[in-house]
């Protein structure tokens, strides 16, 4: 491949009624052409940039995957162009490092797989992705005195933590499933990530970690939903975490 050969990087396939506006959009990667659009279909758009195929050929992408300080950037720069068209009627954002030989070949894979796209797209469609963490907070419990009178008082002031402990953490568990059953009412879909409650290790903090995709209208009522019950996990060690809004990437797989 000579030294002056580009590749097409896409970051994300837009459906809308009019060509999307690239006012504003950020930077795409290190060493990236201007963003520009590519026509895909009625109503369908790829994001995309040229980028010099020495540095995103498959040995190049291959040694940075190894790589954090290459790797993030690109990553970063990516998700902020995906974000870009977050206002769009259906975005259909692609993994980072999505590259093809050629305009044509990145048009060829949509018309290749339209009908399966078009369901991703309908799927999404008017539709953002929030994730929320609830962790248990390890400070709550509370270690026994070390000026116990007798050893063994101490000892069995231990225990009495650590089973008392045990059962907070059981009850957060079940408040944490409590919360995603009322989140999940109130989205069209709900993903949980990482281990389930039941494969979780049992010192595990962390109780849900867990995606939404939420009408683009509803977040209102979303994030009221979780509101209500914010007091009630404080008081039981629970800390919450919710960001939001973005590209449905863990509903478009």
């Amino acid at each position: 491949m000579s030294d002056d050969a580009f590749l097409t990087y896409v970051y994300a396939l837009v459906r809308a009624w009019r060509r999307p506006s690239l006012l504003g959009a950020p930077e795409g990667p290190p060493a990236s052409a201007p963003l520009r659009l590519l026509p895909a279909g009625e109503h369908l758009w790829l994001a995309v940039s040229s980028v010099p195929a020495r540095d995103y050929d498959a040995d190049a992408v291959r040694r940075g995957l190894q790589d954090i300080d290459w790797l993030a950037p690109r990553a970063l720069a990516h998700e902020a162009v995906v974000e870009h068209f977050l206002r769009a009627p259906a975005l259909l954002p692609m993994p980072v490092l999505t590259l093809f030989t050629c305009d044509r070949r990145a048009v060829k894979y949509v018309s290749d797989s339209r009908e399966r796209i078009e369901g991703l797209l309908d799927g999404v469609e008017r539709r953002v992705e929030w994730v929320v963490r609830l962790t248990w907070n390890a400070q709550a419990t509370v270690l026994p005195s070390a000026r116990a009178a007798t050893g063994a008082a101490y000892l069995a002031g231990k225990r009495d933590v650590r089973d008392t402990g045990s059962i907070r953490l059981a009850t957060a568990r079940a408040k944490a499933g409590r919360v995603f059953d009322a989140l999940t009412s109130v989205a069209a879909k709900a993903c949980r990530r990482g281990p389930s409650e039941a494969e979780a290790a049992a010192s595990s903090r962390l109780l849900l970690d867990a995606t939404f995709l939420v009408p683009s209208r509803g977040a209102s009522a979303f994030r009221a939903a979780l509101r209500r019950r914010t007091q009630e996990l404080g008081e039981a060690g629970i800390a919450v975490s919710l960001t939001g809004p973005w590209p449905p990437y863990d509903f478009v797989r």
